[in-house]
């Protein structure tokens, strides 16, 4: 069970990123931060679990990075949507529909009769 919990997890994690970054670009503490602002802190995702989400979309080319001076000896390592990102955004956001959809029918559902399955 906490594997399919996770695999919905970085689902969630994948379509909440790249829609931020439909929003500009922004580096990854900025993301987690903005994930948690964003929900009122109903939903946290800490960096450990961010970064490999944005390292497989950078090598998926759904997204790219760039490294930008900031400071003192820092540099930040910003993220931008490319164009095959905002495609699997419109599929992820898609499927998000579907299935919230499908999930607040079924808990509405007064009673289930045998004959239904």
């Amino acid at each position: 069970m906490a594997r399919e919990r996770n695999s919905f997890k970085m689902g969630t994690v994948e379509m909440m990123t790249l829609f931020i970054l439909s929003k500009g670009d922004f580096y990854g503490y900025q993301i987690s931060s903005l994930i948690g602002k964003l929900t009122d802190n109903r939903v946290t995702v800490p960096e450990s679990t961010l970064y490999p989400t944005l390292y497989k979309l950078v090598d998926r080319k759904l997204i790219s990075d760039k490294a930008v001076p900031s400071g003192k000896n820092r540099v930040r390592v910003y993220y931008h949507l490319e164009k095959e990102g905002e495609e699997r955004l419109k599929e992820l956001l898609e499927d998000y529909r579907k299935i919230t959809e499908g999930i607040a029918q079924l808990l509405t559902t007064e009673e289930i009769y045998e004959e239904d399955v």
